[in-house]
């Protein structure tokens, strides 16, 4: 009886001494060591590929123009625009293909005027109302729309270093920095090869037939002989479609 009272209503002995046993016996909580990795992000030459939320790796923005196929159990890409097959294994990262997207005619073409540059207020005359209206600059375009005029009316490289043209220009348009005769000169060239690759892209993908006609002529001022090759087809729409091919 004694025995079982002791055990239900403890002394103060009792209490001293089971205080005295837990002070010499210290907790000790068992640690599980957890071995630690050294994660390493891996990034492209472009460093396209980034960690999203849930560590989740978004894909490359590249894939945008790109559909990842299987072709005879190789992995490749294929350009949305000239279907032009590049590597598609992600060993080989992304720089193939952003090179592609760069000397992409077939994307050039359908990309075409989507860009239309820094947004300016500009005033507008309506019904007799001035209005302000939202208007779009692009310095690049201005540029290749002055090399166009160049070549459409034969103007000469050194417009661009002429006064009264550099004083026309920043009345249009201040921000327009009126490039020199060398600058204009590389633009004009860009363009002739970007026309010239996308004639190319549309005589290979025309079905049907094309004519090849050549012209020739003396320059009366110059007292020399020209020559041009022309090719002339009719498209899907049964438009009539000519195009230089060569001039000297």
């Amino acid at each position: 009886m004694k025995v079982i009272l002791n055990h239900l209503y403890p002394t103060q002995s009792s209490i001293q001494a089971s205080l005295a046993q837990s002070s010499f016996k210290p907790s000790h909580t068992p640690t599980t060591e957890v071995p630690t990795t050294n994660v390493e992000t891996q990034t492209t030459d472009n460093a396209d590929i980034i960690e999203g939320a849930g560590s989740k790796r978004l894909k490359s923005v590249v894939w945008q123009h790109f559909t990842k196929k299987v072709v005879n159990g190789v992995d490749k890409a294929e350009c949305n625009y000239c279907k032009k097959l590049l590597s598609g294994s992600s060993k080989n990262g992304t720089k193939h293909s952003h090179q592609h997207m760069d000397i992409c005619v077939q994307k050039k073409i359908s990309m075409r005027g989507q860009n239309r540059g820094q947004p300016v207020l500009l005033t507008k005359m309506t019904q007799g109302r001035q209005e302000l209206v939202a208007a779009f600059y692009d310095p690049d375009n201005a540029r290749k729309e002055l090399g166009c005029a160049i070549i459409m009316h034969d103007y000469p490289l050194s417009i661009v270093e002429h006064i009264g043209f550099r004083r026309y220009s920043a009345a249009l348009q201040p921000m327009f920095q009126v490039p020199c005769r060398n600058t204009i000169k590389k633009e004009i060239l860009k363009i002739y090869e970007f026309e010239k690759s996308a004639v190319s892209k549309m005589l290979d993908t025309n079905d049907g037939r094309v004519s090849i006609t050549s012209d020739m002529w003396t320059a009366s001022n110059q007292k020399k002989g020209y020559m041009a090759v022309t090719a002339h087809y009719i498209d899907g729409s049964w438009t009539l479609q000519s195009f230089v091919l060569w001039y000297e």
